[in-house]
């Protein structure tokens, strides 16, 4: 799994520290679920397989379940 670093700016930090004070997550799930959200959101369908099918360990049986889970969560807000 990729590691990345962000910095988050003050009032987004004091959201997620009530968010996560409040939910039974931690700060790496929460961060992973609002970008896949966001970048479901932000790019096509055509640009979501495209990117999902470059990667190495990423079978296309998978890419598609996960598109349609992905949509499935979309759908849900």
């Amino acid at each position: 799994m990729s590691r990345k670093k962000i910095e988050l700016t003050d009032k987004v930090a004091k959201l997620t520290d009530k968010y996560l004070e409040t939910n039974d997550t931690d700060f790496n799930d929460l961060i992973n679920k609002a970008l896949k959200l966001y970048l479901l959101d932000h790019l096509s369908s055509s640009q979501i397989k495209d990117a999902l099918k470059k990667t190495e360990d990423f079978t296309s049986e998978y890419a598609g379940k996960w598109f349609q889970e992905s949509i499935e969560d979309l759908n849900k807000y």
